[in-house]
C-alpha cells in the first residue's frame, strides 16, 4: 500500500491495541429507564420541549436548539418522561436531563426504518441541509459540533475539499473501523451528500493503512456507488500512514491536501471540511431515511477483558454506562480507571451512572499497570516532547511558563494552539505532567483572549 501521505510535523507511534477489531456491531438492549443529557453538542444545551408525565415516541423531539451553535435532541426511546432536572454527567458535571421510562419500541411518524439502500441524491441543497439539522446530527469524531453550521462555510469561505476521517488513530478504539466494514456505501452516500452541499468539493475518505479491511471495504462500496450514479465519481479512498495524532482535523488536512491551517484558524481557512465517518453515517439516516441521530457506535474495551468480552455496541443516547458495563459482562477486578474515549485524549470517567451522549466512543477499562504514573524527574533539555509536537510547540517551555503564571508569553508561544494530544508526555523520559500542566494554562489563556473587546 501507498503510505506516503501523513502530517509533516511531529507525531507519536503508540501500540494500536485494537482488542476489539473483529467484533461485529451487536444491538445494545433498551434499559427499563434512560436520562438524556441536553448537552449533546457543542455550543449552548439543548432547551427541553416535555414535560414530566408527557409520552414521548422514540425519535420525537424532546429539545430543541437554544442558540447558533446548538442542535435538536431527540427521544431514544418509547415512554413516559418523569423528571427534567439537572444531574451529573460522566466528569460530575451538573447538566439538565430529561428523564423517560422505557416502554415498548414505537418510532415516530415518517422514519424509515427498512435496511434497503437509498442511493438517489436528493437535488435540493436547501432540502439535504434542513434534515441534518432536524436530524441534530453533530460531529462524531470528538467534537460534537452541529453539522449543518460545519457544512456553511461563511462569506468568502469555499470548501475545495470534503476530507471524511476514517484514522481513528487512538488506540484501543474500533468504533469507526467496524462501522466502514459494515456500513461503507452509507458512509459514503452520506459524503456525497454533504459534498452536493458544499457546491461538489472533491472529496477524499482517509483511512490509516493499519485498516486494510476498511479501505478495501470502502473501495468496494465506491465503485458499487458509482455504477449507479455520477454523484460518486468525484469520491477518492486515499491510505495514509499510520500515525497518532492523524485524526485531528489540522493535521489531517496537511495529510490529505498538504496545507496548514494557521495559529488559532479554522480548517475552512485552508479551503476544506472534515467530517467523520460515523457522522457521515448519519447524514446519511438523517436525508435518505428522515432517522435522527439517536444511536451510535461504542467500543468496549481493553487488556483487562479477555477475547470474549470486548465489544462494540449500537447504542441509544441516554443508556446509563453502569448497564453497558453489566450487559458486557461488570467492570474487571484488575481496571482501576475507566476512560471515555482512547487513553491519549479520553477522559476518565468519574461517574458511571452518567448516561451514554451522541459523541460517546468506548468504555475503556485500564489497568494499575497502564495508569501508573511514575516519578517524575528532571527536565533533561532533550527536546523530545518539542519533536513529538504535532503543532510545533515546545511543551517544555510552556510547561515553565504555566509554572510562573505569565500569560503574555504563554499566548505568545501559542499555548492556545495545544491539541491536548498528549504526545509530548507520551515521548517525555523524566515522565513530566506536561500535559496537564500545559490544558490548565491554555483554558487560562483562551478565557483571557475571549474577554478580551472585539474590534
Amino acid at each position: 500500500m501507498d503510505n506516503k501521505f501523513t502530517f509533516r510535523i511531529g507525531g507519536v507511534h503508540p501500540a494500536d491495541r485494537k482488542l476489539s477489531r473483529d467484533c461485529a456491531i451487536e444491538v445494545l438492549p433498551l434499559p427499563e429507564k434512560v436520562s438524556v443529557s441536553m448537552a449533546q453538542h457543542l455550543g449552548a444545551p439543548a432547551k427541553p420541549v416535555v414535560a414530566p408525565g408527557d409520552r414521548v415516541k422514540t425519535g420525537q423531539v424532546i429539545a430543541e436548539p437554544a442558540g447558533f451553535v446548538s442542535a435538536f435532541v431527540h427521544s431514544p426511546v418509547t415512554g413516559t418522561v418523569t423528571a427534567v432536572a439537572s444531574k451529573a454527567d460522566l466528569a460530575g458535571k451538573m447538566v439538565m436531563h430529561i428523564d423517560i421510562d422505557v416502554e415498548k419500541d414505537e418510532w415516530a411518524e415518517g422514519i424509515d426504518l427498512t435496511p434497503e439502500l437509498v442511493t438517489p441524491l436528493p437535488d435540493d441543497k436547501q432540502l439535504i441541509l434542513d434534515r441534518i439539522k432536524a436530524a441534530g446530527v453533530v460531529g462524531l469524531g470528538g467534537a460534537t459540533f452541529p453539522t449543518h453550521i460545519k457544512l456553511c462555510p461563511p462569506p468568502g469561505k469555499t470548501a475545495e475539499y470534503l476530507i471524511i476521517n476514517g484514522a481513528e488513530c487512538e488506540p484501543y478504539l474500533t468504533s469507526d473501523y467496524r462501522m466502514m466494514l459494515e456500513r461503507p456505501r452509507e458512509i459514503l452516500i452520506g459524503a456525497a451528500l454533504m459534498q452536493k452541499v458544499l457546491g461538489g468539493p472533491k472529496c477524499i475518505a482517509a483511512v490509516e493503512d493499519n485498516k486494510p479491511e476498511a479501505v478495501e471495504s470502502l473501495k468496494d462500496a465506491l465503485h458499487f456507488l458509482q455504477l449507479f450514479s455520477k454523484d460518486y465519481e468525484n469520491i477518492e479512498i486515499r491510505v495514509l500512514k499510520k500515525k497518532y495524532p492523524q485524526g485531528g482535523e489540522k493535521q489531517l488536512i496537511d495529510a490529505v491536501t498538504g496545507r496548514q491551517v494557521k495559529s488559532m484558524g479554522l480548517p475552512i481557512d485552508a479551503g476544506a471540511v472534515v467530517q467523520n465517518v460515523a457522522t457521515s453515517f448519519a447524514v446519511y439516516e438523517a436525508v435518505q431515511k428522515k432517522k435522527p441521530l439517536l444511536t451510535n457506535v461504542l467500543s468496549v474495551t481493553g487488556d483487562c477483558l479477555p477475547p470474549e468480552r470486548q465489544h462494540n455496541y449500537l447504542f441509544r443516547i441516554g443508556i446509563p454506562l453502569r448497564y453497558i458495563a453489566q450487559v458486557a459482562g461488570g467492570v474487571p477486578e484488575e481496571a482501576v480507571k475507566i476512560v471515555s474515549g482512547g487513553p491519549m485524549m479520553g477522559k476518565a470517567i468519574a461517574n458511571l451512572d452518567a448516561t451514554t451522549v451522541k459523541g460517546s466512543s468506548s468504555l475503556l477499562y485500564l489497568s494499575a499497570k497502564q495508569t501508573l504514573r511514575r516519578e517524575e524527574g528532571p527536565c533533561i533539555r532533550c527536546g523530545k516532547c518539542a519533536q513529538a509536537c504535532p503543532m510545533g510547540l515546545e511543551p517544555f517551555l510552556l510547561k515553565k511558563l504555566a509554572e510562573v503564571g505569565d500569560q503574555q508569553a504563554l499566548e505568545q508561544n501559542a499555548v492556545q494552539d495545544c491539541l491536548e494530544c498528549g504526545c509530548c508526555q507520551y515521548t517525555c523520559p523524566a515522565y513530566l505532567p506536561l500535559l496537564d500542566t500545559i490544558r490548565i494554562a491554555k483554558a487560562d489563556v483562551l478565557n483571557l483572549i475571549k474577554s478580551r473587546p472585539k474590534n
